[in-house]
């Protein structure tokens, strides 16, 4: 069973932890985040999506695109509905390296939720990282969120360089409920962040997975 958030603007969050579901309190304060619910009409859906929009710390349009590869956890190609592949870096959080520990299951996990699947991308700030568009990436047709779901399930850092939305500070309950269960590299007692691990001598590479 895949980790997964569902949330409401301004209200419950909960989403899938092991195959059942633990709802959670804090309400969702801004940026990137929707919830649905079961009576929510595809109008509705696009309605919470402008709210985002409106939330977003830049003036930039979302725009749909079909997943081509997965890098890495954080990393990925999106293909428009027009114009070349878009490479994206997801906004706010950072995966293990692909060579470090837990790096391949944060590749794996983003593969398995997105590869040759359509996704919403909300640009999150103008200025690109080494030639990606930095965005929230959000899977509309389940209302997965998928920087939360990679914390939530001990796969990514909250990066406090770069994550100045309000709703990092969300980000960052979700991680200390992560390292307090001791799920995914929360499992070790002292996990490297990938920040310092690439200013180590021993990485390697490891193939991206295409569509």
């Amino acid at each position: 069973m895949i980790w997964r958030q569902r949330l409401m603007p301004c209200g419950a969050f909960c989403r899938n932890i092991k195959m059942r579901h633990e709802h959670l309190t804090s309400p969702a304060r801004a940026g990137l985040f929707f919830c649905r619910l079961p009576a929510y009409t595809l109008t509705m859906r696009k309605l919470i999506l402008l709210l985002a929009l409106l939330c977003a710390p830049v003036c930039a349009q979302a725009w749909p695109g079909d997943v081509l590869t997965v890098h890495d956890g954080d990393t990925l190609r999106v293909q428009p509905a027009e114009g070349k592949a878009v490479s994206i870096r997801v906004y706010g959080v950072d995966c293990p390296e692909l060579g470090q520990p837990y790096g391949a299951e944060a590749r794996n996990l983003t593969a398995h939720l997105l590869k040759g699947r359509q996704v919403e991308i909300i640009p999150a700030q103008t200025r690109k990282s080494y030639r990606r568009e930095v965005a929230g990436v959000v899977l509309l047709d389940d209302m997965i969120v998928l920087q939360d779901t990679l914390i939530s399930a001990g796969l990514a850092w909250v990066d406090n360089r770069y994550c100045k939305m309000a709703v990092c500070d969300q980000w960052r309950q979700h991680q200390a409920d992560a390292k307090a269960a001791r799920r995914g590299l929360w499992a070790d007692d002292s996990p490297i962040p990938p920040w310092t691990w690439r200013r180590m001598p021993h990485k390697r590479a490891v193939p991206t997975i295409a569509q």
